[in-house]
């Protein structure tokens, strides 16, 4: 997929909000802990808000509820890949940047928690 982002508005906080759950769950089980990883997390929400905005500028701002596989216009016929139009965020539809901004702070290790130091 291509990252480009067109969209020019900042981030709302009502934005960053919502999109707040969506990364952590994305990420799960990792969990922002040390400076670098909050600083990490915070600039991947960003990304994928800026991502969703030029998708959706892209597409005229049109809806398509979850579940929607295609639809027709007139002549014209549209289909998506499983997953595609699903709020959920998936490797197919995170933002590139965001997700290798996750992945440098070791945020996408799906491990036990293994990238923390051991508890004392």
């Amino acid at each position: 997929m291509i990252d480009m982002h067109t969209a020019t508005v900042p981030p709302t906080d009502a934005e960053r909000a919502l999109m707040k759950p969506r990364i952590k769950a994305f990420i799960f089980p990792s969990i922002p802990r040390l400076d670098y990883e909050i600083t990490a997390f915070n600039e991947a929400v960003d990304l994928q808000i800026m991502h969703e905005k030029t998708l959706a500028e892209k597409a005229g701002d049109i809806e398509l509820p979850d579940g929607v596989k295609s639809f027709d216009i007139g002549e014209f016929s549209m289909s998506f890949e499983d997953g595609a139009t699903s709020s959920r965020l998936t490797k197919k539809t995170i933002c590139p940047s965001a997700y290798g901004v996750l992945l440098e702070a070791g945020l996408m290790y799906k491990g036990v928690e293994g990238r923390l130091t051991a508890w004392r």
